[in-house]
């Protein structure tokens, strides 16, 4: 779609063309390429929503120093769409892309370094408030609460459900309703930061080891075992064992709060992975669901319903 602007980026940015262009399709938001430039990779990241490009330099550049391998700031464009910005290049895969291939030792070790870095970006100051921001001047995205936090995003699943029609707005009514259970412990989150994208995508895997995080467009305030819950969804839709996810668990050592708080979580994303079945994103046509993969959204969404309501 973008490769006369990514042409144009590398001759303004490189003062030459790419000779070679590749399209990543593994991401839901923006457009992303790597390009080789005089044998050396980049990659380039472009949206017409500024917010996109703004936050993910604003918290790469905010994070260069910390003890997290992301990629570098090399150029970027925040002055007219479309908006856009060059790093550098990590070689590795998605996590989710190889997650089979592991043994047991590499997740674990995979495990404990994530869980390294989500205590290295608590040396961030806490937020005023809850969410995903772009930055800390982010007011558009900040939430008074967490509860209200994990309210936007449930409304914003019902409004994709019910637009989409694939699956039954029941499921999403049913969340709702066990959400008060939570109050009390909702309550007691503080804005303290952590990264919740870094799942089966965005962390990088090369050769059995972690050798890279991408995409910090954001980065949340609020409860870190969120990140655990969406991690969980994910192994859940993909089918694959939770090891990974035991051994994040383990690392994170939850109190039975917290465990409880986990499964709520994962019924919340189960719900947001329903509401995602149907939409196009970055691809030109929408999210095809089979019925395996909506049976096994229902399954998983009954079992932690019911485990919840024990």
């Amino acid at each position: 779609m973008y490769l006369e602007t990514v042409n144009k980026i590398c001759d303004d940015v490189f003062n030459g063309k790419p000779t070679e262009i590749i399209r990543n399709t593994v991401g839901l938001a923006g457009y992303v390429y790597t390009v080789v430039i005089n044998d050396t990779k980049y990659v380039v990241k472009i949206s017409d929503d500024i917010n996109l490009i703004l936050g993910s330099t604003y918290w790469l550049n905010k994070v260069k120093d910390f003890d997290i391998p992301i990629p570098s700031v090399i150029a970027e464009n925040l002055s007219n769409a479309p908006y856009y910005f060059v790093m550098s290049f990590i070689p590795g895969k998605d996590l989710g892309l190889v997650y089979s291939s592991l043994s047991k030792n590499e997740k674990k070790i995979i495990a404990k370094k994530i869980i390294g870095f989500q205590k290295e970006i608590k040396k961030l100051p806490m937020a005023k408030g809850f969410g995903s921001l772009n930055s800390y001047e982010d007011f558009e995205n900040i939430c008074f609460s967490w509860e209200e936090s994990l309210l936007n995003d449930i409304n914003r699943a019902e409004e994709a459900i019910i637009k989409n029609g694939i699956f039954s707005v029941e499921y999403v009514l049913k969340l709702k309703q066990i959400m008060p259970n939570f109050k009390e412990y909702f309550s007691s989150i503080k804005p303290e930061p952590f990264l919740d994208d870094i799942t089966t995508k965005n962390v990088l895997i090369h050769e059995g080891k972690l050798s890279g995080i991408i995409d910090l467009d954001w980065i949340s305030f609020g409860d870190e075992v969120l990140f655990l819950g969406l991690v969980t969804m994910a192994l859940l839709s993909m089918n694959a064992d939770l090891d990974y996810a035991d051994y994040l668990k383990d690392e994170m050592k939850l109190n039975e709060k917290q465990v409880r708080a986990l499964k709520f979580y994962v019924l919340m994303f189960c719900v947001i992975f329903m509401s995602e079945k149907g939409m196009c994103f970055n691809q030109t046509e929408p999210m095809k669901v089979s019925e395996e993969e909506k049976m096994l959204l229902q399954e998983i969404f009954n079992r932690y319903y019911e485990e919840l309501e024990l």
